[in-house]
């Protein structure tokens, strides 16, 4: 049953337009910013430089495909939560919307079931654009600006080889996927409150954005709840190109996504469960 629900949330999710909105935006700004950044590479390779040209004489460019995709990355992670979420504030509110629950639930399914089909297809979509987000930049960035070693910072400037560049970039997706998919399960819950589509993306962006203030604002108070909010963990794919690799950041940032997916899915279901769809 679970699996005919499924196919019946993709068979409606394919049919929506704002569904492509996110990979067509995706699409066209990529090669763009690439070219921009190939058009001021000089001027992005002497800030990378820095006071190091004064002292010592570089051969070749450090400006290719792989620092250019660590740069859109590092610039467009924080705007992806609101393209994640599309689908998942429209999944339950639009059926809301359109009453065709009334008629939908009249069917021998249980509550949890159509859920959990609506928990996959909205993991599974957001999965699905981080994806093409990364592989898309990978592609467009290197086949623009070719490949070589990947200047980071961290302690100073860090070369990633080649058959490090590759692993890292994995790392990186695993680690901000799982943060985006806790994001959108958020989203998935006040979708089963609100009957507008745009109420949940309105209210999962603005908790991000709070989350990500008391990140970045020095109080103590602040420091001590940090590592226990999700929002905490966005930027958190930049450990990946760090050496050494810092795993028990990266377990903890596992583990507390997944406490607080668990616990958005749980919430969500207590919802829908007592939701009055007569109204």
């Amino acid at each position: 049953m679970i699996l005919v629900l499924v196919r019946n949330e993709l068979d409606k999710v394919l049919k929506r337009k704002r569904t492509y909105i996110s990979f067509i935006l995706i699409g066209l700004l990529i090669p763009f910013i690439v070219g921009a950044i190939k058009s001021g590479g000089t001027t992005l390779e002497k800030s990378i430089y820095g006071q190091l040209s004064d002292s010592f004489f570089f051969i070749g460019s450090l400006l290719n495909g792989y620092l250019a995709t660590y740069i859109i990355v590092a610039v467009l992670i924080n705007h992806m939560p609101f393209l994640c979420t599309i689908i998942a504030s429209d999944i339950f509110s639009g059926e809301y919307s359109r009453s065709t629950f009334r008629i939908y639930l009249t069917r021998p399914i249980s509550r949890a079931q159509v859920l959990i089909s609506k928990v996959i297809i909205v993991l599974g979509y957001t999965s699905i654009l981080m994806v093409f987000f990364f592989l898309y930049t990978l592609i467009v960035s290197t086949i623009w600006l070719g490949t070589g070693e990947l200047a980071v910072f961290h302690k100073g400037i860090l070369f990633l080889s080649n058959d490090q560049v590759t692993i890292r970039f994995i790392i990186a997706f695993f680690i901000a996927n799982c943060v985006m998919l806790t994001i959108s399960l958020l989203c998935l819950l006040i979708s089963t409150i609100s009957k507008n589509s745009v109420t949940p993306i309105i209210i999962t962006i603005s908790i991000v954005f709070i989350g990500t203030a008391i990140t970045y604002i020095p109080i103590e108070i602040f420091k001590k709840i940090n590592p226990y909010l999700f929002t905490g963990y966005i930027n958190s794919f930049l450990k990946a190109f760090h050496d050494p690799i810092p795993w028990s950041h990266i377990a903890s940032l596992f583990s507390i996504c997944f406490i607080w997916s668990s616990l958005f899915i749980w919430l969500s279901l207590l919802f829908f469960t007592k939701k009055d769809i007569t109204d």
